[in-house]
């Protein structure tokens, strides 16, 4: 019985997976995650860690 089970819901996962090629993130939200992405180097000392930003508009993180 569980067999079964376990059978159907992981042919059930497969064919969800396949048929979702078409899906993707609307654009906006593409854009919004981007924009919040942190992008630099962080450097950790002894005491704490500091972010240097990749940005040159913007300064130092704490």
């Amino acid at each position: 019985m569980i067999f079964w089970f376990i059978i159907i819901l992981v042919s059930s996962f497969v064919l969800a997976a396949r048929s979702m090629t078409d899906f993707e993130i609307p654009k906006e939200i593409k854009y919004l995650l981007d924009s919040k992405r942190i992008k630099g180097s962080i450097i950790f000392f002894k005491g704490k860690a500091k972010h240097y930003s990749s940005d040159s508009s913007r300064s130092s993180v704490p």
